[in-house]
């Protein structure tokens, strides 16, 4: 009985703070280009975590959702798929001193280049820029015009993303009202896989699944896009540690 009664006294004399659960690790919210989000830190999530001792909850949109996400203080990292200087002058030009890119800072994690994308089932292999202007534009409905095949041109495009303002400087044109305008670029190539008339753009950092149900059209069009992660100077030191981590991941 005195040797009951001893081990029920050690036990409600262990410290608390060994009963206690373990604390959660620091959550970071990363926003922004599908690019940054499919082609690095969505397939190598864990790897990024574990260096970086945080969990990150990831939002793809588009390069300039994430900045303005990150200025609102709704993230904690904003995923561009272009330089921070660049994004922040295009974006002060819409809504003059919307950011100020000197309480900012961005980290290159990589390097990507747009791709035209169209159904497999279309014979079309290479477009002409003067082609891609007329298709883009509107001015040509019809493959029948390029590629021989009796298919309306379908349009698909995510107006706020890079790739399709990169594509609309380089052409020099005003994109088709009759664009399907979608939520980010991921889901431009979920429609080019199920529909044959389509043409519209990924990336070539872009992990998909449905990559198999895609053709890449050759072009003389080469739109390069370098891939960073910026945030706040003043921010927290677990940010930093997920921009570092990822930039590590990125070099592998």
């Amino acid at each position: 009985m005195p040797n009951s009664c001893a081990s029920s006294l050690a036990a409600a004399l262990v410290p608390l703070w060994l009963l206690a659960p373990a604390p959660a690790a620091a959550q970071v919210r990363v926003h922004g280009a599908t690019t940054v989000a499919y082609g690095l830190l969505l397939p190598h999530k864990a790897r990024i975590e574990k260096l970086a001792g945080v969990e990150m909850t990831i939002l793809p949109s588009s390069t300039s959702r994430g900045l303005a996400d990150l200025v609102r203080g709704k993230a904690d990292i904003a995923m561009l798929a272009e330089p921070l200087e660049t994004i922040a002058a295009t974006m002060n030009g819409d809504v003059p001193g919307f950011i100020d890119p000197s309480q900012f800072t961005g980290a290159q994690v990589g390097n990507a280049y747009v791709q035209l994308i169209v159904h497999p089932s279309n014979p079309v292999q290479r477009l002409t820029n003067a082609q891609l202007a007329e298709l883009f534009s509107g001015k040509r409905r019809s493959w029948s015009e390029v590629s021989g095949v009796n298919l309306p041109v379908l349009l698909v495009g995510e107006p706020t993303s890079t790739p399709h303002r990169l594509i609309k400087e380089a052409l020099g044109i005003a994109y088709s009202p009759e664009i399907r305008v979608v939520q980010n670029t991921n889901q431009t190539a979920i429609i080019v896989a199920q529909a044959p008339g389509a043409l519209s753009y990924i990336s070539t950092a872009h992990d998909l699944p449905m990559r198999d149900k895609l053709k890449v059209v050759q072009s003389d069009l080469k739109l390069p896009l370098a891939l960073h992660l910026a945030f706040r100077r003043d921010t927290p030191d677990q940010v930093r540690r997920v921009v570092e981590a990822a930039a590590a991941v990125g070099k592998e």
